[in-house]
């Protein structure tokens, strides 16, 4: 029991540590991309080349969700800025500590895709874009959730487990598989439960076997085949009337052929 839950353990904490450097990267993205509009006053001025109206008017040019954005997004364009400049930082916050992990994912995931279907639209080859990449992380981060360690939604699962779905739990080891222990070139054929009951029927059958299994001594293999022959022999019943027909078939079969050449 100390040894599997150790190896959980191990596991649970190398899967933290992989999805911690695509966290970083992409809370850290998001909250400079957040910060960096908030602080801009160009950002919000109509006056600026920088407002974010001429920016989603430009974006538009040649978008799949052009009369959206034209009909919608640019008559109010400081009010989605605002949006999308606080939804940015708040993502980015959420993902750097696991706080609501799998809501933040799923809204950076939004709108980066809004940002491929406009702002990098017109990319090509679309990987020279961005945001196609950051909709696969975000999915990638969604698909993971935040882990039950390092995560403020860890913390919250373990107290309320009406939360446990913000949490990824960790993936279950499989158990150890068996030991393979090594083929016998000769098994010992165990008797079948029925067999026990007719000690001089099962007596016989395996005297006629050792009478055939000597012509072959030299042969591993049909020493092993013979054997298994023996157990399904025994497994039919051996108080059968046709089981001394049936060995001394196998026997003239085994005489004809030459069973006595290495």
């Amino acid at each position: 029991m100390g040894s599997a839950s150790s190896v959980k353990d191990s596991s649970s904490l190398v899967s933290l540590s992989l999805i911690w450097p695509l966290r970083i990267f992409m809370g850290l993205t998001f909250l400079y991309a957040g910060l960096q509009h908030l602080t801009d006053p160009s950002y919000f001025d109509s006056s600026k080349a920088g407002f974010v109206g001429h920016l989603i008017a430009q974006y538009a040019v040649g978008s799949p969700i052009h009369d959206f954005l034209v009909g919608v997004v640019v008559p109010n364009a400081v009010t989605f800025g605002w949006m999308v400049a606080v939804a940015e930082v708040l993502v980015g916050i959420a993902t750097l500590t696991g706080f609501l992990f799998r809501i933040a994912a799923l809204i950076g995931l939004i709108l980066n895709f809004m940002f491929f279907l406009s702002a990098t639209w017109t990319a090509f080859p679309f990987y020279f874009g961005s945001d196609i990449v950051f909709v696969m992380c975000w999915l990638t981060l969604l698909l993971t959730g935040p882990q039950a360690k390092g995560s403020v939604d860890g913390v919250l699962a373990t107290r309320f487990h009406s939360l446990a779905w913000l949490v990824a739990e960790p993936a279950q080891m499989s158990a150890a598989p068996p030991e393979v222990k090594p083929v016998d070139a000769h098994p010992s054929v165990s008797l079948a439960k029925r067999a026990s009951l007719y000690p001089n029927q099962v007596n016989e059958v395996n005297k006629s076997f050792e009478r055939i299994k000597q012509q072959f001594v030299s042969h591993r293999e049909t020493v092993t085949i013979l054997e298994f022959v023996r157990a399904f022999v025994i497994s039919l019943g051996v108080d059968r009337t046709d089981t001394p027909r049936l060995l001394n078939a196998i026997q003239a079969l085994v005489n004809r052929h030459g069973v006595g050449e290495s």
